[in-house]
């Protein structure tokens, strides 16, 4: 039979922790503070979590001429709520009435990919969905998975899985320029929520930190470089 991936939640004297640990990656907002273990369920209380992607390294210089808009993503009817969801089986799975992410998945996830691309720097300017300016590019993306899959207890992982399309709006039509599935699945080394999410993290670094070498590698074949001038 299997079984609810519990966590087990403990308190330092009475009163509620904010955790911000200081690994990049994990943003994490908990009312009440979280050990290891599995849980019962006994505190009613709720814990919230903020999933987080930090860019490490120089930004490169941009290799696309032109701005990107980055559009809300869209999530698949069965994560598009704010509970975190347990693979507990191949067609079973649970969601957690008392964990949660703090922000709507696909309102979250979207502000990490912007904020990741402006940071890489790939493109001259990077602007939230609605802005002003007039876009060259446009992002758009639907999250297909994200849960944490415990259906092997030898091997629990937190997945992700987002498509991703990069649309060239230029002489007044939309075309793709860009589509590609991204699928992370990142081990979860022991039973906390602290943990699992912290996985999460990490599934979405690595899902941003392709995409942003698949697009480096796409323009970069695409750009011409003027040739110097020849040596004397």
């Amino acid at each position: 039979m299997t079984r609810s991936p519990r966590f087990v939640e403990t308190r330092i004297g009475s009163s509620r922790a904010l955790w911000t640990p200081g690994l990049a990656g994990l943003c994490l907002i908990c009312l009440g503070v979280l050990a290891g273990g599995c849980s019962t369920h006994s505190s009613k209380e709720r814990q919230q979590y903020i999933l987080e992607a930090v860019r490490s390294g120089q930004s490169l210089r941009p290799v696309v001429d032109g701005t990107l808009e980055v559009h809300r993503f869209s999530v698949d009817a069965a994560f598009t709520a704010r509970n975190l969801v347990y693979r507990l089986g191949r067609f079973e799975y649970e969601a957690d009435a008392y964990r949660q992410f703090l922000i709507a998945p696909g309102t979250m996830i979207t502000e990490q990919t912007r904020a990741w691309l402006a940071d890489s720097g790939l493109f001259q300017r990077v602007v939230p969905a609605g802005s002003r300016i007039a876009p060259d590019y446009t992002l758009e993306g639907n999250v297909t998975a994200l849960y944490g899959d415990f259906s092997d207890e030898s091997a629990p992982a937190a997945v992700m899985e987002m498509r991703l399309f990069l649309l060239d709006n230029s002489g007044g039509t939309e075309k793709v320029a860009f589509a590609q599935t991204y699928h992370a699945a990142t081990p979860v080394s022991d039973r906390t929520t602290e943990v699992f999410v912290e996985a999460l993290n990490r599934s979405l670094v690595d899902i941003l930190g392709r995409l942003e070498s698949d697009l480096q590698r796409e323009f970069s074949a695409k750009t011409v470089i003027a040739p110097g001038p020849k040596p004397q």
